[in-house]
């Protein structure tokens, strides 16, 4: 009950008991001849049950009531007041006054310094709208009334009833709306709360079937841990939790919950949970410059520095449907840490976890991890495996991953995906990179002297123009041409500063036409060639003439 509502009905037993003589004192909470206020009125009756009240569905004090026509209600001033109460629209009128007066169509109840009461009797279903005035006519506190043909008490209304995800038992079901992460958890159980009420927003008091049901072996219980893929309510439940846990600890389970209520489904809800990691996935692997070391590895759940030049790789851990989890329970060596399933070699001489990944979705998903290069000299590539613990700490490990180092710039090609193309074609120009070793040069190597010197030749265009801060992705980097429609022979050049490769380097190219419709040049050229023809004949004949 409201502070307000409570307020209005202490005041109504004083007036009540005054009446009766049992108070000898006058009320003090307004004085004679005071307007009506919001605060002073309020409907008293009290919600209709099997033998009291009867057809009074729902009573909000200050708001709204929903009654029969058999139903009476009625709107008390509680403190002393000057104003009236009306009906402005709907089938009904007041039957009664006590301290006050009404109109002749029984739609008015006027008090004059107060505390009086009027009771309201519906003559058919529908709306009807109550309005509290002062005597200057300012309306202070409107009144809904929904007349209908009988009370639904205690019938499950499905517009009324929640069923949400929470994140812990002992959360209420306050909305359909699921609180953020509630239905899709890792190594953890699942809560879906219920408030089953019936059209007037009021709990069902009585108990029925209401019954839970889960696919994929995923375990329910009622307020409890369940041991089955189904449960029964076995009190009223109007209110409470189901736990939702997966058949096998650890083990991943997508399961599709759906309640029912006396056969009638009231919610399904799709749910996950994630199991332990059982598999690290690497990908997004660069190759490291020669003689950089790798960052050190970052504290459980922290961050170190990227450290420029260093080789890089992301990773993910799955449990055993595939599904992304963070490994957060992983132990003291849940992130990724260096091994190899024959051992670190001269080249690459250590891999760290440098970033535990955070979510299960997104960029977060993925850890970062560095690996360390040997000496400036040393270039080429390294199988191995990265490995970590799970929340069983058992050894979990990546799939074989090649780790390279390279060294900078020594010599380059480019090369043309075509030879010839037709006009307006899209053309791509590969730029490889090598180091001193002729190995793939490291990620972080510049394309230096690319800004001055690169030219598509042939009325052709770069979709992104080369440029000196633009580097090579595993020894390769790509720039889309598109070709001119002039047909012809053409050129393309790049120059880039290597330690041994230094000059220009070209690519020749075509640009023919692939169509078979008839041109204008190809008209003129059928047009020179018949004329040359003509010619030839003509001397021929003349030739022959002369002989004769």
């Amino acid at each position: 009950m409201s502070t307000k509502t409570l307020r209005k009905r202490i005041s109504l037993v004083a007036v009540a008991a005054l009446g009766a003589g049992l108070l000898s004192v006058a009320p003090a909470t307004a004085a004679d001849g005071d307007a009506i206020a919001a605060a002073n009125v309020s409907i008293t009756s009290t919600t209709g049950t099997a033998t009291a009240n009867i057809g009074i569905c729902k009573v909000t004090a200050s708001e709204s009531a929903t009654v029969t026509t058999s139903a009476t209600l009625t709107f008390a001033l509680v403190t002393n007041g000057t104003g009236y109460i009306k009906v402005d629209s709907g089938p009904a009128a007041f039957t009664g006054v006590t301290n006050g007066t009404l109109n002749a169509t029984a739609s008015k109840a006027t008090f004059a310094s107060s505390a009086g009461s009027a009771t309201l009797k519906a003559s058919a279903v529908g709306t009807v709208n109550v309005t509290a005035y002062t005597a200057a006519d300012v309306a202070v506190e409107a009144y809904v009334i929904t007349v209908v043909t009988a009370c639904a008490a205690d019938t499950l209304a499905l517009s009324k009833s929640f069923v949400q995800g929470v994140v812990s038992s002992g959360t209420a079901a306050t909305s359909n709306i699921d609180e953020s992460s509630s239905l899709d958890v890792t190594s953890a159980p699942v809560y879906i709360a219920v408030a089953l009420n019936d059209a007037y927003g009021v709990d069902l008091a009585t108990s029925g079937a209401l019954v839970a049901t889960a696919t994929n072996g995923a375990l329910l219980g009622w307020n409890a841990t369940g041991t089955a893929s189904t449960a029964v309510a076995a009190t009223a439940a109007a209110s409470g939790y189901i736990k939702v846990t997966s058949p096998t600890a650890g083990a991943p389970v997508s399961t599709v919950v759906t309640i029912t209520f006396n056969g009638t489904t009231v919610a399904t809800k799709s749910v996950v949970i994630r199991g332990k990691a059982t598999k690290i996935v690497v990908a997004d692997i660069t190759v490291g410059h020669s003689g950089v070391a790798a960052g050190a590895a970052g504290a459980e759940g922290t961050t170190a520095s990227t450290t420029n030049g260093a080789g890089y790789f992301t990773y993910q851990f799955l449990d055993a449907a595939g599904n992304v989890v963070t490994n957060d329970d992983g132990g003291t060596h849940g992130y990724v840490a260096a091994t190899s399933l024959t051992g670190l070699d001269a080249l690459v001489t250590a891999a760290n976890g440098v970033v535990k990944p955070t979510a299960v979705t997104g960029d977060a998903s993925y850890g970062e991890g560095e690996f360390t290069c040997a000496g400036a000299t040393k270039s080429g590539s390294t199988t191995l495996v990265l490995a970590g613990t799970n929340s069983a700490l058992e050894t979990i490990l990546s799939n074989t991953v090649t780790l390279s180092c390279g060294g900078d710039l020594d010599t380059w090609t480019i090369a043309l995906d075509k030879a010839v193309y037709a006009p307006g074609d899209i053309a791509t120009l590969t730029v490889t990179g090598k180091d001193a070793n002729g190995k793939a040069v490291a990620d972080d190597v510049a394309l230096a002297g690319a800004t001055s010197y690169s030219s598509p030749g042939g009325g052709a265009t770069f979709v992104t123009a080369p440029l000196d801060a633009n580097t090579f992705v595993a020894g390769v980097k790509k720039y889309t041409m598109i070709i001119g429609n002039t047909e012809g022979s053409y050129n393309a050049t790049m120059k880039l500063t290597g330690d041994t490769e230094t000059s220009a380097k070209v690519v020749s190219y075509g640009v023919k036409s692939t169509s078979t419709a008839v041109t204008n040049a190809d008209v003129l050229k059928a047009i020179v060639s018949l004329i040359a023809s003509i010619n030839k004949q003509i001397a021929a004949l003349q030739k022959a003439l002369l002989k004769k």
